[in-house]
């Protein structure tokens, strides 16, 4: 009976031994585990491209007393986050086109006030000669009566011509630009001279020169200025014909054109006859003629 007793009290005292160790193991087991911790994210801007460290769980190891282990958290590299390569678009500001498209007048420079009025690249011009013309002769005499040579001047206002430039500036083509002289007009300071030169000069009754290139003036032509031009033509002298080539200086005021051009020829070239008077020793071989011109522009 005693014996019975004894082992309820020892079965009583091991269920209450038990019941402690229960309640002591389960706080340990609560006590033992850690919670496992989420990694934090690594958050990357764009400006930021160094390596982040991610933790990654590798294992769980789970201890042999039956409780949950610690996790064990191994870092690994995580690779380089890249920056976008998207290229954001730029909107790049357009400049409006201007609409006023240039027109061939807006090009043309305007006209300066020395320009004639009427006168443009685009029209012929006509120049006709006027009264106060004058043709003349120089040609250097040895007289036996003086000393030293003298040259003789011989002169006629007997002269008309006309001169055609086309819409370029150019002798034109379509219109005939001639001069005429009336060399039986021709006088002197010698009577004895100018009969010479009319009944045996062989100069015939007149000289014509027929304009064909001019150059050395402006186009269009000035209202006012100087021009220094020079004047290619074939002159005929009792119907021998030879080139010329005529050099001056020509005037112009609003459409008034005056000034002097010269030419010089030898008696040879047109098969000319010098005096042989008894008072002339000599003649010179070269013979200066020259135009005084006085001409308008139409």
């Amino acid at each position: 009976m005693k014996l019975s007793k004894l082992s309820i009290n020892v079965w009583l005292f091991s269920c209450l031994l038990l019941l402690l160790l229960g309640c002591s193991s389960g706080d340990d087991s609560e006590s033992s585990f850690e919670k496992i911790e989420s990694p934090t994210k690594a958050v990357l801007s764009e400006e930021s491209v160094s390596p982040a460290v991610i933790p990654t769980v590798e294992t769980v190891k789970v201890l042999e007393s039956g409780s949950v282990g610690v996790a064990v958290v191994q870092p690994t590299v995580a690779t380089k986050l890249e920056t976008p390569t998207t290229v954001p678009k730029v909107s790049m500001p357009i400049k409006s086109i201007p609409t006023n498209t240039p027109t061939v007048n807006s090009l043309v420079p305007n006209q300066t006030s020395t320009q004639l009025e009427g006168t443009s690249q685009s029209e012929a011009v006509s120049i006709f000669f006027q009264a106060g013309s004058v043709a003349r002769y120089k040609i250097g005499e040895q007289f036996a009566r003086l000393p030293t040579p003298i040259t003789a001047i011989g002169e006629t206002s007997g002269i008309v011509g006309k001169v055609y430039l086309n819409k370029e500036g150019h002798v034109s083509d379509s219109e005939t630009s001639v001069i005429i002289v009336d060399v039986q007009s021709l006088t002197s300071d010698e009577n004895k001279r100018d009969n010479w030169v009319r009944r045996n000069g062989g100069i015939g009754s007149e000289i014509a020169i027929d304009v064909l290139e001019i150059s050395g003036h402006s186009w269009p032509l000035p209202q006012t200025g100087d021009m220094k031009v020079s004047i290619k033509g074939d002159m005929t002298i009792s119907e021998i014909t030879n080139p010329v080539v005529w050099e001056g200086l020509l005037e112009i005021e609003n459409k008034a054109i005056s000034g002097t051009i010269s030419t010089e020829i030898t008696w040879d070239q047109f098969q000319l006859s010098k005096p042989r008077l008894p008072f002339i020793i000599s003649v010179d071989d070269e013979i200066i003629l020259e135009l005084d011109v006085v001409a308008v522009i139409e």
